[in-house]
């Protein structure tokens, strides 16, 4: 196959192009097919500055806008090249997202980064010209682990081919972007559990309800801890709701934060906030009770994106 990326390569010649279908990868020049369908990358052209008047970005752009367009007919095969980058004092995932015109979830992904505003001064990063998620075969931080539990079907079923880039072997996701669930998680850093010690006692989905014996959905998480035992926020935000001896939830607060996100806080034993009050994270709200329908001490605690439920237990980090 005779492509830009041929001519481009007189520039840059380390550079390495993998044709990707949805089943298998081909190297066309310095790399070769093992037994696992498994790719050993080796170096990539070191992009000195992300300026247009750089060689190698500007050859970076035109590979990046090649693909881009083959994503956007659905053209197959397409044409993969990867470049690297030392990270200056201001750069951030966001910021390189939109200088190099990638999507923020493949750098993300393929970097290890563990969340938004993060500081990357003096990493070397490695720049993909095509978008996707790409998930570690043995993920570290928080938010490939989310990736992987909720991916893992697919992943172990060897729907995605393999990449071994810098001696690490990743799952590559072609086109594949974070869910609304995966994105909040990463924008949103530092939300914390919201009791210091406690025991799940019932997860979020579908349950039996302890109160009625029947089937019900769980909106939230149950987590068993001592009658006054300190409940935190999970994140900053504003009390926009306040209530006291409701006949569900007993005593409950609800916290609006940013980007759409609200938690909910229910069977508390006492409130120690009030209606349109703001707080931090980590800041004491109440203390654990049983109040409302509870069959012991406990939180009943739930997380709402858009207004929809979501299962506190991918947000929350220890």
């Amino acid at each position: 196959m005779k492509s830009k990326f041929f001519r481009r390569s007189i520039l840059a010649a380390a550079t390495l192009t993998l044709l990707l279908s949805s089943n298998s990868i081909f190297a066309e020049e310095e790399a070769a097919e093992d037994s696992s369908s498994s790719m050993q990358m080796l170096s990539y052209p070191l992009i000195e500055s992300l300026d247009s008047r750089n060689v190698l970005f500007k050859q970076y752009q035109e590979a990046v806008q090649d693909a881009s367009m083959a994503e956007i007919r659905g053209d197959l095969p397409t044409a993969l090249e990867f470049y690297s980058y030392k990270a200056k004092k201001k750069d951030t995932a966001m910021l390189l997202s939109s200088r190099c015109a990638i999507r923020y979830d493949s750098l993300v992904t393929l970097n290890s980064i563990a969340e938004n505003g993060e500081s990357l001064e003096g990493r070397t990063l490695i720049l993909p010209t095509a978008n996707g998620l790409y998930i570690p075969h043995e993920p570290q931080t928080p938010i490939e682990i989310l990736l992987a539990k909720e991916h893992s079907k697919d992943l172990l079923e060897g729907k995605y081919p393999t990449l071994t880039i810098n001696g690490k072997k990743f799952y590559f996701m072609k086109g594949v972007r974070f869910s609304p669930a995966q994105r909040a998680y990463f924008l949103i850093p530092g939300m914390r559990l919201p009791l210091d010690k406690s025991v799940l006692t019932s997860s979020f989905g579908m349950r039996i309800s302890p109160i009625s014996g029947k089937w019900k959905f769980h909106k939230g998480i149950d987590m068993a801890a001592p009658i006054g035992s300190n409940i935190y926020a999970c994140k900053s935000g504003t009390a926009t709701t306040v209530v006291k001896m409701n006949p569900t939830y007993g005593n409950y607060v609800v916290l609006r934060h940013d980007d759409g996100m609200s938690s909910l806080y229910a069977h508390m034993n006492d409130i120690s906030v009030t209606k349109d009050q703001k707080v931090s994270t980590g800041q004491i709200i109440g203390h654990v009770g049983t109040t409302g329908m509870s069959t012991g001490p406990h939180l009943h605690f739930e997380i709402h994106l858009n207004g929809e439920a979501q299962d506190p237990q991918k947000y929350l980090r220890n």
